[in-house]
Order: structure tokens, then sequence, then C-alpha cells
């Protein structure tokens, strides 16, 4: 069996931006089967010529019904797949089901659910002996109270399940808490997510400080075959919100390497030893720390990012594993550039009136992704969550070179006027 003409069916398409990892796949000669929610975009996929069969299931939050669900669908469909797979994070507990229950590669159930879990990452890392964060699981706020007792403060208040920091509040004394937590509460309701109808109990665990990276991972029969680390700027607290990120890294080479011995020791002791997996920590005072891992390929732009700097495809290769192919992942000895990867967000409430990035003339360099519509409603940094406009991805010859590039074309802020009063 080779990539072309295989059939890899994806569980859960996710939001629009992921269409360029379906895109790429089809580019690789796979033929798609796209299974998601009745009624979902990427039913268009297929009019598209991305997608060869595009097959409708319920999901309902439940792992193990909804992985059901999804292999019914398939059999119903007449769909039998060479491999299963997705980029979606909402999707990776029930992906995992499906493929151990078709009998196809990937990374068993039980070691998913360990690190979606937020609250049983911090548990089971604790019992394997790896440095982890103080951690408490809260369900109210009575529970929050008892929770900073034991934690401490600075903290974090942060959603079980979840991704893209949302959620994620960071909290300095006990005066705070009822605030953050009815914020918090509010946040992560299924109505508001979807990712949250796999539960919202919260969590309060230590505050890192130091330094922040991803480290992007391509992993096969438990042994390493890449790894490649981006550097992130910091975030804007007390949301943290992500604000841009670097590849290649400029931070202390030992202290990164330490974070990356850390982060592959991690998967393994986890069980997570196929696939591409995006994991987050940091460089702190005391020594590497995992912020968590997650069991897919990294959002966003971050396989063009992988793909910039070290020439290799993280979608290929995650579809290489799905399949049980051989992996042939040949990055570059030294970085080929340097990427500069932006996020733009609201500078205050109101109406969007002015977004200069969004018209910004083409080129090879530069790519941006605009998440706003002028008119649009949207909300700044006073009220904690603030909406993302845009995201700039500026790549350049060395670190230097893109930063100036980003520096030059980001000078020019957004616009947001007061908001109209109804009437």
């Amino acid at each position: 069996m080779s990539v072309e003409g295989a059939t890899v069916v994806v569980v859960g398409a996710g939001y629009r931006g992921k269409r360029r990892a379906h895109a790429r796949m089809a580019e690789l000669g796979a033929q798609l089967v796209i299974v998601d929610e009745p009624g979902h975009w990427s039913e268009s996929l297929v009019a598209d010529g991305i997608a060869a069969h595009w097959v409708p299931a319920e999901i309902l939050g439940d792992p193990d019904v909804d992985g059901k669900a999804v292999v019914d669908a398939l059999g119903a469909a007449s769909v039998r797949p060479d491999g299963v797979l997705t980029f979606w994070e909402d999707s990776i507990a029930v992906a995992s089901r499906v493929a151990a229950a078709l009998g196809l590669p990937g990374n068993p159930p039980d070691a998913i659910d360990s690190v979606r879990s937020k609250v049983r990452m911090r548990e089971r890392s604790a019992e394997l002996g790896l440095p982890t964060p103080r951690a408490m699981r809260v369900r109210s706020l009575d529970e929050l109270f008892a929770a900073a007792a034991e934690v401490g403060f600075p903290a974090v208040v942060k959603p079980e399940f979840g991704a893209s920091a949302m959620g994620c509040v960071r909290v300095d004394d006990l005066a705070s808490l009822p605030g953050v937590y009815a914020l918090v509460r509010d946040a992560v309701r299924p109505e508001a997510n979807s990712i949250f109808r796999a539960g919202n109990d919260l969590l309060l665990e230590e505050y890192l400080d130091g330094v922040e990276f991803d480290v992007d991972l391509v992993m096969l029969d438990g042994s390493c075959r890449f790894s490649s680390v981006s550097q992130n700027w910091p975030t804007a607290e007390p949301s943290f919100q992500e604000t841009g990120l670097h590849c290649p890294p400029d931070h202390d080479r030992k202290a990164v390497k330490r974070l990356v011995d850390l982060c592959l020791q991690t998967v393994d002791r986890f069980g997570l030893g196929y696939g591409v997996l995006h994991v987050e920590g940091k460089c702190t005072a005391r020594g590497p720390r995992i912020i968590e891992v997650n069991a897919r390929m990294g959002g966003g732009r971050i396989s063009d990012v992988v793909r910039s700097v070290w020439g290799v495809d993280l979608v290929e290769a995650q579809m290489r594993c799905a399949l049980g192919l051989p992996m042939s992942v040949k990055p570059s000895r030294r970085p080929q550039c340097a990427v500069v990867n932006a996020l733009v967000h609201a500078p205050r409430s109101g109406r969007l009136v002015s977004l200069p990035i969004a018209d910004a003339p083409p080129a090879d360099w530069l790519t941006v992704d605009v998440h706003a519509e002028l008119g649009d409603d949207v909300q700044g940094p006073e009220e904690v969550f603030a909406t993302t406009l845009a995201e700039v991805t500026f790549t350049g010859k060395d670190l230097k070179a893109a930063r100036a590039m980003a520096d030059r074309l980001l000078a020019d802020p957004p616009e947001v006027a007061p908001a109209l009063l109804p009437g």
C-alpha cells in the first residue's frame, strides 16, 4: 500500500482553516472520507474535489458513543478505510476509538484520554514521577477556594478540556477568585464552544514562569523521527491568549534541549508512540515543565512553519503514520529560513473599522489569515478574552529579517470605534 489511492478517514474536519491540511492530503493522492456532524461546512470539500466522500454522524461529546456512531456510519456508507486520523482537538478521542475498532494504526484510546483531560494528565504525570505543577480539579467556587489553599498563588484557572487557551485566566489572590470563576464558567459552556461537550470541569494549577515553546514531534513505533521547536512570545495575561511565535528559537540551546528531552520522556511514559504530536512547555527557573500534550498536529499555521523552516511535511507524516507506512522524514541540517507568526487582537471593545494588515499586497514571504470583518463587534483586552482579528506569517532569510518585516507591516494597528448604541 502507498499514500496514492489510500482511503483515509478524517474524523472531524474542524474549523475552515483546517481545509489546508485536507487539501494537502488530497494533493498527495489520498482518497479522503470526511466524517462530521450534519450540516458541517466540510461537506463542501466533496464539491471542491478535495474529499471523495462525506459521511454524516451525530456527535454528542461522549467519545465511546461517538466512536461507535462513526464506525456505524462508515459501515452504512460501505467505507473501508486504510487509515483514520484527525487534525481537530475535539475529535482525537473519537478518532482513536474508530482506529482501534477497525484494527488500524494509532495511539491507544486510554493514552489519548490521559492527555486530553488536563486534570488526568496532571494526575498521571505525578504518578509517573515527572516534574508536575501542583493542580486540583474544581467543580464549584467552594472547591476553587479549597484548591487555592493547596496550589497557592499565582495560579491558573483553566478548563479540563479546551484548546487555544480558551477559558484560561491567571489569578493572583483570593479576592479575585469569584470574578475569575464566573468569567471562566461562562466561557466553558458547551453552547459557547463544542469542545466543552466533553466536560466543563475546571482545574486550578500552579503558574509557571519562564519562556514558552511549542514542540512538534513525529513519532513512529515509539521512536521520535523528528522534532521542531517554536518559541512563543509572552501571552496576553491574564488571559494567556497567544500573541505570536518564531521558529527557529533563539533561547538558550541547552535549556531548549532539556525541554525537548522532557517532552519525549513524557509522551513515552504516556504511551503516545504514533503520529504527529504538539507539546507545549516552558523553560522555567526550576527547569523544564510541560503545559499540555496534544495528540495531534498543531493548529493554525504550525505545519506551514515547520515545512518552511525544516522541509518536513507534518501532514504527510501524520498520514503515513495513520496508514502504517514507513516514515521518510528528512529535515534539513540547518534552518532553511526563519518564520515569525503573529496574532493581531482587537485593541479595545467596539466596532472594527480598520484592519490595515488585511490590505497588505500579496507576497511569497507573507500570509495573512483574516478572522474578522469590518463592522464586526469585537472584544478588547478589558474583557479579558480579546477577539482575534488576524494571523500573520512572515518568512525571512533569518530571524532578524523576519522580525523586521513583522515590525514594519504591523506598525499600523487596527482601529476600533465605540460600539453603536441600539436604536
